[in-house]
């Protein structure tokens, strides 16, 4: 009932903005359903060749790409924005953080949760491939579409998210999501599995336009959800409207600054609230340890040594690769992802390799690498 519920709501509210979705008795996928919907005039983009188009167009206008170049702090000044780098000092009159959320510490971690979400690509036997995207309101709930790869069709289903940092088992949800896709799908073979993180903002809406905080110069795009390419699209237009214009007719609804106590307050204490707490679980009750002995091979876990935090993987081959368990970010403790075998933060997002280097922000920095006396 709460689905069927949800569904008339999204088909009433997509009818007050001039949005058609026409109700169906019947859905290209293999899985059960009471009410469905088509959403007519819909495109599938490759992402890889939109985003290197996009690049192209960039460049050929007189752009220039940095890649390997970590921004880790700005100062905006009164006619320049300068933007600290791993790469050296840049400068500009403006600054956009299109990432999945600004560096550093800013209100936008509070009113922002990081998801991870879980998808497989696989063929099927009976060549019968469903030529739509399409997802269900299910909890955990899955999304589909299909993808040529070097001549093959391939499905590729996806779901079964969560907050970053909080499966304890993160491999169980590769596990529970192909279950679910052999038992509804005709699966031959899975060739890929992956996941990749979102950030889910407090009120469902993205945050787009100024960062909280700065003086007009520094904008920011976060909080997409699962909808890179539209939100994306959205800000381009946005942004440059507003360091060109200064004004968008979208500014408002997505302001960055808009969550007040009236709007979105509830879902801003609870999310800050579960920050708190993981943040004061994770530093009461770490395991302690006499010896790194005591840790199995194979295994991974955060522990108290002599006084100290750590967080220590063992491979099989007993090497240990040991590193402090707290984030430079915001000083949460990082929990292990054995899945994709990284360390990540609970708290905002932050994830690190088996050695601690950076591979997902907020963070600029490393954690702390300590060399153990298998690599001495």
């Amino acid at each position: 009932m709460k689905n069927r519920k949800e569904l008339k709501d999204i088909v009433a509210g997509a009818a007050e903005v001039g949005h058609v979705m026409n109700f169906t008795h019947e859905i290209p996928f293999p899985v059960p359903f009471v009410n469905a919907v088509i959403i007519p005039d819909q495109a599938q983009f490759h992402p890889v060749k939109y985003i290197k188009a996009l690049c192209e167009a960039f460049l050929n206008l007189g752009g220039e790409i940095k890649e390997d170049c970590v921004c880790e702090s700005h100062d905006e000044q009164d006619e320049v924005v300068i933007l600290n780098t791993s790469q050296g000092e840049i400068k500009a009159k403006n600054a956009v953080y299109a990432t999945h959320i600004p560096p550093g510490i800013n209100v936008l971690n509070f009113i922002n949760a990081p998801y991870r979400s879980y998808a497989l690509a696989f063929s099927l036997k009976n060549n019968d491939y469903p030529q739509a995207l399409g997802y269900d309101l299910t909890d955990p709930y899955h999304y589909y579409r299909t993808q040529e790869i070097d001549g093959k069709m391939l499905l590729i289903a996806g779901g079964e998210d969560h907050k970053t940092g909080h499966e304890e088992n993160t491999g169980e949800c590769f596990s529970r999501l192909e279950n679910y896709v052999r038992d509804h799908f005709d699966v031959d073979t899975v060739f890929y599995s992956w996941s990749s993180q979102y950030y889910e903002p407090v009120d469902g809406f993205p945050y787009i336009g100024k960062l909280p905080g700065s003086n007009g110069k520094i904008f920011t795009a976060t909080g997409f959800r699962g909808n890179g390419m539209i939100f994306g699209t959205l800000s381009s237009q946005i942004l440059s409207d507003l360091i060109i214009k200064g004004e968008n007719k979208y500014a408002d609804i997505f302001n960055p600054s808009r969550i007040k106590p009236v709007a979105g307050f509830t879902d801003f204490v609870k999310e800050t609230a579960v920050v708190a707490f993981d943040f004061i679980k994770d530093k009461l009750f770490a395991e302690k340890i006499r010896s790194l002995a005591e840790v199995k091979e194979g295994e991974a876990k955060v522990v108290k040594y002599e006084g100290e935090s750590y967080a220590l993987y063992k491979e099989a081959n007993g090497k240990i690769h040991l590193v402090k368990s707290t984030c430079p970010h915001a000083k949460c403790e990082v929990r292990w992802n054995c899945a994709e075998l990284s360390w990540d933060c609970p708290c905002h997002g932050s994830r690190f390799n088996v050695n601690g280097k950076m591979l997902t922000g907020p963070t600029v920095k490393d954690l702390q690498r300590i060399e153990s006396e298998s690599e001495s």
